[in-house]
């Protein structure tokens, strides 16, 4: 069994995928010269993967995850026996990250800790300001296909915090607030290991790889803090998503939850949308805010986060300070949602999936005076039928009548004449509909 297993159990939106990202950059170098394991699985297939270990950790905890179900855990059982089979036979540290772990009840912590009976276990929890990590959440459970509006989404916020820390410990679907209340996922884990044993890293957001170096420090790999190379340290590993497009995908994720499509296709389509549509635009805005009825509750909660963290006797990475949120709202064009920038993100969603080709006319082909139109210049003339009155022409051929259809003498013949009038070369007007309409 390793000597020491470092558990990094989020929160979620404190920037641990970035984290996840450099730590398997660094892999290597970290086990080498710190003798920190951070163990692939992932990465063991494709190397450029951000590694984490929730998957795994559902092997183990399937049912505390309300997201996951009997047989999906079941199915992941393997992953956590090849998992602890990497922590056996390491004989240093071992550094775990699941941000999942972060929703987890007492009576799971114990289970989870007993699985590595034999090593000294320590907590690193990453946390941001709750006025950025709770808007963002939103965003992404949007992403993931959820359609409740950010005013909707607060009012369920409030609702769950109202019920107490005692229902919010106890009852399973209360994970939000199990996660994001850090005074009390600071105490749940102090209480399993002791508040020596915990370590809580503030994000303050700014400058890029400050977290890197405050969680490198907390982890015990100060040593390795500059092995990244600038742009791992430096990268964002998400996206997130404007106000507008939000409210875009909001109103997309409503009809498609009417639409009988599959889970499927309903993924493969907001993802198409996501990654050719809104994410690669060069003027986007900013990010999602608390919105203005929420502000100050967002404040309150803050306060009592910073005040149950003095209090705890864990050790702090960072100033508390930073937990409070701006007291303004963001400026810039992502503060507030406008209908033009809502269109605008409409019309890149609509030119990500719009199936070109399908829109294009087909080349018309061209009747018998069409071609002579085009083909014959005017001074050439076309001769029409002799005069009754006008003299014959010297030497001259006399006319002969041309029958009506028959192709000119020595003309080229004709293509064929399209079939339709309409543009999309329907053969009747319901095809013409259905070939311009959506599907």
């Amino acid at each position: 069994m390793a000597a020491k297993v470092i558990l990094h159990i989020g929160q979620q939106k404190s920037g641990t995928t970035y984290l996840q990202d450099v730590l398997g950059h660094i892999a290597e170098p970290l086990a080498r010269e710190a003798g920190i394991l951070y163990p692939d699985s992932i990465r063991e297939v494709l190397p450029d993967a951000i590694e984490n270990h929730e998957r795994a950790t559902r092997g183990l905890l399937g049912d505390e995850y309300p997201w996951v179900s009997a047989d999906d855990a079941a199915g992941e059982r393997d992953k956590w026996l090849r998992l602890m089979e990497k922590v056996r036979a390491w004989p240093d540290t071992v550094l775990i990250s699941a941000e999942a772990l972060s929703v987890i009840r007492s009576a799971a912590v114990a289970r989870l800790l007993a699985e590595f009976d034999g090593a000294d276990v320590e907590i690193v929890i990453t946390t941001r300001r709750l006025d950025r990590s709770l808007p963002s959440l939103w965003q992404q459970h949007v992403r993931n296909g959820r359609h409740s509006t950010i005013e909707e989404y607060f009012a369920a916020l409030v609702e769950q915090r109202e019920r107490g820390p005692e229902a919010i410990e106890e009852e399973l679907d209360l994970h939000l607030w199990r996660a994001f209340g850090l005074g009390g996922l600071v105490r749940r884990w102090a209480a399993a290991v002791g508040p020596d044993r915990v370590r809580v890293v503030i994000n303050p957001g700014s400058p890029a790889d400050l977290l890197w170096r405050r969680f490198a420090a907390a982890v015990g790999a100060r040593g390795c803090s500059g092995r990244p190379s600038a742009d791992v340290r430096a990268r964002r590993t998400h996206g997130g998503l404007t106000s507008e497009e939000t409210e875009l995908m909001v109103a997309l994720n409503r009809r498609l939850e009417d639409s009988g499509w599959s889970t499927f296709e309903c993924r493969a389509l907001r993802e198409e949308i996501l990654l050719n549509g809104l994410l690669v635009r060069g003027e986007r805005g900013g990010p999602v805010a608390v919105p203005d009825s929420a502000r100050d509750l967002v404040a309150a909660w803050a306060e009592e986060d910073v005040a149950a963290l003095r209090r705890s006797g864990v050790e702090i990475v960072g100033r508390p300070r930073e937990l409070r949120p701006a007291p303004e709202p963001p400026d810039g064009p992502g503060s507030l949602a406008s209908s033009e920038r809502v269109a605008e993100a409409a019309a890149a969603a609509i030119m990500a999936v719009a199936p070109r080709g399908r829109y294009g006319p087909e080349p018309r082909r061209k009747s018998l005076p069409a071609w002579i139109r085009t083909r014959v210049r005017p001074e050439q003339g076309i001769p029409g039928p002799p005069s009754p009155d006008a003299p014959a022409a010297p030497d001259a051929p006399a006319a002969t009548a041309v029958p009506r259809g028959a192709a000119l003498p020595n003309a080229p013949e004709a293509p064929d004449a399209p079939d339709s009038s309409n543009a999309f070369g329907a053969r009747d007007p319901q095809e013409a509909r259905d070939a311009g309409s959506p599907q």
